[in-house]
């Protein structure tokens, strides 16, 4: 009967409503969800006559869900301070794998696994775009972000270093100054490149580069006998300069504990020059039974019985001939020579074994100005440069607005690791529901378009916050209002019509 039927296609919408209504309320608090609303329109019409102007006469067949709308406008950005959190703002989702399809998210509540790849709630692997040696590659296809958690950045040796000087036109000739600038080598040791500026007539100067090479100590006691040494570089040519500070302690012919200093070095003796002179400085100490060698590898040792050493010494690597050199300057205190940046500055005979330093002075800055200039004021050296760094373990990591992944070590470094991609659809209405805050495409909702935050339409990102859910209470409260509301009155004609049936019923019998 169609009493009864019309008012059941209004209870079985008015459920559907109330469900949508429900499902939107419980999903309040659900990191990035989007809430939706339920539309109705009429069934088939049957017609049972018509009007004496010929007009048809209609009677309707009830009512139905005609769709179910989602609303992805933004939630507000909450911030959590977690690092693996990302709010999205403006158009756009996360594109996230299953293992095998992309799907669409807005919830970026991500953790990392035990691989240190970024995932979502459920597991999914967050894509992006991948990054090698800092450098994001926009061209390249998707792959999942990797943070390099625990991971170890490996060390990069110097190859070009600068300083800004400024250096005294009327300085007398002789007079000096130097510039400390930090260089690491191929294993990620560090050392003070030092260049000394010398006066050397008007408009005149000369310049060195050195670069001092502190020696670790290998000590071993076996048998009450101490065996103490340093290794030099490679092939025991390396030479020794004034900044040792080593002192030496032991007993002497009457048992008395005598600590001595090591002597001062004279610049650019050599290391079996300076064992000479260390063994002559013991003795006179009248510290016995104790040796001091170099052998062909390059080790100085300094062997003994209760004997203590504590400083270090410092060695000067091998430099080539450009190390030195020249530099001229004009009457208004411009550099002209060198004219152009100095190459081929090389160190050899690292005592930690690695590879020569090659190095380039950066004399001019990328206008072409020049980073030396001379005045009439004291000299001094403002600021210095170098592109080498140690090596570092994995410390933090951070999402700019653009979705840039930036990893951060303890050596201070930032490597760019990867960058965040986004997709978007045509039909936004056309996308499927996964659950777990997943969306799929479908062919209303047409091929995602995938691009990076900020670009063709995008939205931007915000580190260590989550996205909130976009469900109004007040407006889902008033909306459970009108739905109960057309539930009870099609409750009502379902008990209506049951009534006039039943006293149709009762007329009969």
């Amino acid at each position: 009967m169609a009493s009864f039927y019309i008012p059941l296609t209004g209870l079985n919408a008015d459920s559907t409503a109330l469900n949508t209504i429900a499902n939107n309320l419980s999903n309040m608090n659900t990191t990035g969800f989007k809430s939706q609303s339920v539309n109705f329109s009429d069934l088939f019409y049957q017609q049972v006559g018509s009007a004496g102007s010929g007009d048809p006469i209609q009677r309707g067949s009830g009512t139905q869900v005609s769709s179910i709308e989602t609303d992805f406008s933004n939630g507000s950005p909450n911030t959590t301070n977690v690092d693996t959190d990302v709010a999205l703002q403006g158009n756009g989702f996360f594109v996230v794998n299953d293992g095998g399809t992309n799907l669409l998210t807005r919830a970026g509540n991500f953790s990392l696994d035990t691989n240190g790849n970024l995932i979502t709630a459920n597991g999914l692997g967050v894509m992006g775009y991948p990054a090698t040696k800092g450098v994001v590659d926009t061209n390249a296809p998707l792959t999942a972000i990797h943070i390099p958690e625990g991971e170890i950045e490996p060390p990069s040796a110097t190859t070009s270093f600068g300083m800004t000087a400024t250096l005294d036109s009327a300085a007398d000739v002789g007079s000096s100054i130097a510039g400390k600038v930090q260089v690491y080598d191929s294993l990620g040791s560090h050392y003070q490149a030092t260049v000394t500026y010398i006066k050397t007539g008007i408009n005149a100067w000369s310049y060195n580069v050195s670069m001092p090479d502190t020696l670790p100590a290998n000590s071993s006691t076996t048998a009450g006998v101490t065996k103490v040494t340093y290794s030099f570089g490679s092939g025991g040519t390396a030479t020794v300069d004034s900044g040792t500070n080593l002192t030496i302690t032991g007993a002497n012919a009457s048992g008395m504990s005598t600590t001595i200093t090591a002597p001062a070095v004279t610049p650019n003796e050599s290391a079996a020059t300076y064992a000479a002179d260390l063994t002559t400085a013991l003795a006179n100490a009248g510290i016995p039974n104790v040796t001091v060698a170099v052998s062909a590898g390059g080790q100085l040792t300094i062997t003994g019985t209760g004997i203590s050493t504590n400083g270090s010494v410092i060695q000067d690597p091998a430099a080539s001939a450009n190390a030195s050199g020249s530099l001229s300057f004009d009457s208004s205190g411009n550099l002209t020579s060198p004219a152009t940046n100095v190459t081929g500055i090389s160190f050899a005979g690292l005592s930690d074994g690695a590879a020569n330093m090659n190095l380039t002075w950066d004399l001019f800055g990328t206008s072409g100005t020049g980073n030396l200039s001379q005045v009439n004021q004291t000299s001094a050296v403002s600021n210095t440069a170098q592109d080498g760094h140690a090596s570092g373990g994995y410390r933090e990591f951070n999402i700019s607005s653009d979705g840039t992944v930036t990893a951060t070590f303890t050596n201070g470094n930032k490597l760019n690791v990867g960058q965040l991609a986004l997709g978007n659809v045509a039909n936004l209405q056309g996308l499927q529901h996964m659950g777990n805050g997943d969306y799929a495409t479908t062919l209303a909702s047409g091929a995602a378009t995938i691009g990076v935050s900020g670009t063709a339409g995008l939205g931007t990102m915000q580190d260590k916050a989550l996205e909130a859910s976009n469900v109004n209470i007040s407006a889902e409260f008033a909306a459970l209002i009108i739905a109960q509301r057309a539930f009870e009155a099609n409750s009502k004609a379902v008990t209506t019509f049951d009534t006039v049936t039943q006293e149709t019923i009762n007329m009969i019998h």
